[in-house]
């Protein structure tokens, strides 16, 4: 007891100490497309909402924040703001917070009117992975020749206009910038190194009617694979039925038309041995599925469970079950939990009169971060 004392005590004094504002980073993410940190005025940019049905993302320059309501959608994953003609106005930090306070990590773009830009990564680069930074010319889209700078200082010439580094580590991070003689220079960013990968699934569940398609999509890295383990046996998702892609972020497998023989464990793998958190999806040939978030969601938002029939579309009534007993019923085949906690994860299913039930699927709560200046990640002591 004595000693799980000091060490509340011990965390709460340096956060005090350093600052740290209490603002609740959700595992809920903020992407960008092109995935890059700068543009020239007049390129379009898009940032996506992912884990979330529904977010209005924010704007941060010269200490004012505004609302990022150019042109808004959903998207089969939560929704995106488009800014099809950007100008230096839209320069600055970008982030979305949820009606529960969740907040996503943000991305700091620069849009200028100048010549030249570097083009570098948005998302974080994965340790050990390569990377290639672009010196972009307004006016010309090849043959010149480029100097590249980390933190102010010369690190290399180039007559491609490309800077390429190989097996990237921390000590790579730093700002970076280009420049062109008798051009001009870039604006500077921040390379970021991280050594996380993840793996998302859209649509975002974890059970699914034989004859769907799911996608699975490897994020951080520029190079990797999706696995997927079943009955113990480990194998790359490349077979007939599923098809891999680069994308701007990493690289995806999507399964078309999906069976009960691809339920199993997947996750992402990488050449370095980093491995991404996992997702599991159960396939059924029966008549019913419980749609269920695949991956954990926030302590303290709300989440919807769908009990679905595969010959019924419209509203259904329903009985759902956490641990095999009876939670609630609904009429329209929905049930809701409002400001979910820790005590919310658990084994759900779903049972319609007549109409047999659904798989049990896990649903998993992950708890909020604390950001500032650093960063808090820690289980309750």
């Amino acid at each position: 007891m004595e000693i799980r004392a000091f060490c509340i005590i011990l965390l709460m004094t340096i956060m005090t100490l350093m600052g740290v504002q209490d603002q609740k980073v959700n595992a809920v993410s903020l992407r960008i497309y092109p995935n890059r940190l700068q543009f020239f005025e007049y390129d379009a940019v898009t940032f996506y909402c992912e884990g979330v049905d529904y977010c209005e993302v924010v704007h941060k320059l010269k200490g004012k924040i505004k609302s990022c309501n150019k042109t808004n959608k959903r998207t089969p994953t939560g929704s995106s703001c488009k800014i099809k003609t950007a100008y230096t106005d839209d320069s600055g930090e970008y982030w979305y917070e949820t009606e529960g306070g969740t907040r996503s990590n943000s991305i700091n773009i620069s849009v200028t009117d100048g010549p030249v830009i570097l083009e570098s990564p948005a998302v974080p680069v994965l340790m050990e992975e390569t990377v290639t930074l672009s010196c972009r010319n307004k006016i010309a889209s090849f043959n010149f020749k480029a100097d590249f700078y980390k933190d102010g200082r010369h690190i290399i010439g180039s007559s491609t206009g490309n800077m390429t580094i190989h097996r990237v580590s921390k000590s790579d991070e730093g700002l970076y910038k280009c420049s062109i003689s008798g051009v001009g220079e870039s604006p500077e960013s921040w390379l970021k190194v991280t050594d996380a990968v993840s793996l998302r699934i859209v649509p975002n569940k974890s059970q699914f009617f034989e004859y769907e398609s799911v996608s699975f999509y490897c994020e951080g890295i520029s190079h990797g694979h999706v696995l997927y383990k079943m009955k113990e046996e480990v194998e790359q998702c490349n077979k007939t039925s599923k098809k891999t892609a680069a994308t701007t972020t990493g690289s995806k497998c999507t399964i078309r038309p999906i069976y009960a023989r691809d339920s199993g464990e997947y996750w992402c793998g990488t050449a370095g041995g980093q491995r991404s958190n996992i997702i599991s999806i159960t396939v059924t040939a029966g008549s019913m599925i419980l749609e269920i978030p695949a991956v954990p969601v926030m302590e303290g938002e709300a989440v919807t469970l769908r009990c679905r029939n595969k010959m019924l579309s419209s509203s259904i009534a329903a009985d759902f079950y956490k641990y095999g007993r009876h939670i609630g019923s609904s009429s329209i085949g929905n049930l809701t939990i409002h400001r979910v906690s820790k005590s919310d994860e658990g084994l759900y299913k779903c049972k319609i009169s007549g109409g047999g039930e659904s798989p049990e699927s896990w649903l998993s709560v992950s708890l909020p971060c604390l950001t500032g200046e650093i960063h808090f990640c820690f289980p309750f002591l």
